[in-house]
């Protein structure tokens, strides 16, 4: 009977060993992974003069369908959070009046011109190769007056973040 037992255990000891050697799944990227990330942007004005001297943070990420196709824009210059649409392999983005996300605060935005350069910029203090992005942005409680949005990925150096 004990060697019943001894045989028992080593079949379910092997059993276990065997299944607890599966590699972990890759899980992969997103749609938008190419587009998606921190930002640090500044507004110019259409004679490419600084507007304000602070960097403004964006963040950038796919939607819960994940698609190709449209991307979520956190845009802490105007306070404002839309799904814009995206070109993944040209690496632009934009659309006219998008809705703000926010039902308190009603407002459309119309993004134009969006693009991202892959490695296009260095970080400002540590010079550390980023992606570069540029749009041209109005918002419909600012009519007439658009701002020329450009800056870089977020490095990881903190000397770089803003």
């Amino acid at each position: 009977m004990k060697t019943n037992k001894n045989i028992t255990f080593a079949i379910a000891l092997f059993i276990v060993v065997l299944t607890s050697c599966k590699k972990d799944v890759d899980p992969g990227g997103t749609a938008v992974e190419a587009m998606a990330g921190d930002w640090y942007v500044r507004a110019y004005d259409a004679n490419g003069q600084l507007m304000y001297p602070n960097f403004f943070a964006i963040h950038t990420y796919n939607t819960a369908a994940n698609t190709p196709t449209e991307m979520w824009f956190d845009d802490h210059f105007w306070g404002t959070k839309f799904k814009g649409a995206v070109n993944v392999p040209a690496l632009t983005f934009g659309g006219p009046k998008v809705k703000n996300s926010d039902p308190t605060y009603n407002v459309d935005i119309t993004v134009s011109n969006g693009k991202i350069l892959l490695k296009g910029t260095k970080g400002p203090a540590s010079k550390s190769p980023t992606d570069s992005i540029y749009y041209e942005v109005e918002y419909s409680d600012d009519p007439g007056t658009k701002y020329y949005m450009a800056g870089y990925k977020r490095t990881g150096f903190e000397a770089d973040d803003h």
